[in-house]
């Protein structure tokens, strides 16, 4: 166990991985490499020195603008790297001062910050990569693999045992019931009714949070985006800019829906891991595997998605949802716990 003053690391390395994730947040979604070329700034190209990349710091002391052409930095930098620092603390705290799981903190920080580069690629892109979601699924099932048997909020429910088998059964059930939400939604309304992107995601949750966290993680994504969903889309609306007496576009006619076919067979696959084994590849490859599949990648399928001014996608609140199961865990266990005994289950 740590003394308590020992947060500071956990505010340091949480602060420092948010600078990466803005990288990442950044290039990903736009097929960028990661690592080259080194941080500069998108407006003048100029290359960022190490005073520019103080986390936090950096932002603060330059007043929010770059150094070289006082072209205004998004405040999205600065946020993530603080919710980064944050969360990262506050496991830091809950699993190296209050409690001794070093392996656990690291499985659970990596995974948060995961779940924060894809809160703010899904916002802005509508879109969650590959990559991350197979990140989040791995992590998931290394995380049962090496903390096999370790206690968690969950073990009172037999599928909430750590173990890499309820991992797997985790990953099964989330794939499973939004594959079944985004099939019954395209036959019902006879439009697309869950991007691609959150099955897997879901997937990647049951192989971290296993069923229990999964589900609980769900019912609060669907509280939150509820909520906050409904203000986002009453704000839009009143923002989003009039279309006036312009001429209809062509270009602006709603896109048909996914073939229910091809999205059938999508959701088999991602129900047997096959996409995750093809993201693995290298980009040529994997285009060829999915043309062999006679599917499309992520960012093509996605595509079906047409973005209207009241839109909000769910993956952000999926990974509220998840970050708050990891973060207030034993307290919505309990809660959930109490919730059965009364019902009398």
């Amino acid at each position: 166990m740590l003394p308590a003053w020992s947060i500071v690391f956990g505010v340091a390395f949480g602060a420092a991985v948010g600078s990466f994730l803005n990288v990442i947040i950044y290039r990903l979604p736009r097929n960028l490499s990661i690592a080259f070329p080194p941080s500069h700034c998108p407006k003048c190209g100029h290359r960022l020195g190490v005073r520019d990349l103080f986390p936090l710091l950096s932002y603060l002391v330059q007043g929010g603008k770059c150094r070289y052409c006082r072209a205004p930095i998004p405040v999205r930098y600065f946020l993530v790297e603080l919710w980064n620092a944050s969360v990262w603390a506050w496991l830091w705290h809950q699993w190296l001062i209050v409690g001794e799981s070093p392996l656990r903190f690291v499985f659970y920080a990596l995974a948060a910050s995961v779940l924060i580069a894809i809160f703010f690629i899904d916002l802005q892109h509508y879109i969650i990569p590959d990559e991350l979601n197979v990140a989040l699924l791995i992590l998931g099932l290394l995380h049962a693999g090496l903390l096999k048997g370790a206690p968690t909020d969950w073990d009172w429910a037999s599928l909430g045992v750590l173990n890499l088998r309820n991992a797997a059964i985790g990953a099964l059930v989330g794939a499973g019931l939004f594959s079944a939400i985004a099939i019954l939604g395209r036959i019902a309304f006879r439009r697309d009714a869950m991007g691609h992107g959150d099955i897997k995601l879901v997937r990647g949750m049951g192989a971290l949070l296993l069923t229990p966290g999964m589900l609980v993680a769900f019912g609060v994504s669907i509280a939150t985006g509820a909520v906050l969903g409904g203000l986002w889309a009453y704000w839009r609306s009143r923002h989003a800019p009039s279309s006036g007496d312009a001429a209809p576009n062509p270009a602006d006619e709603p896109l048909p829906p996914e073939p229910l076919g091809s999205l059938l067979a999508s959701c088999l696959l991602y129900t047997l891991w096959v996409d995750a084994l093809i993201t693995l590849l290298p980009r040529r490859v994997q285009q060829r595997a999915y043309t062999a599949l006679g599917q499309l990648d992520e960012e093509l399928a996605d595509d079906h998605f047409e973005e209207t001014p009241t839109m909000l996608p769910f993956g952000p609140f999926l990974a509220i949802g998840a970050l708050l199961v990891m973060l207030f865990g034993g307290t919505l266990a309990a809660w959930t716990r109490a919730y059965f005994e009364w019902a009398g289950f």
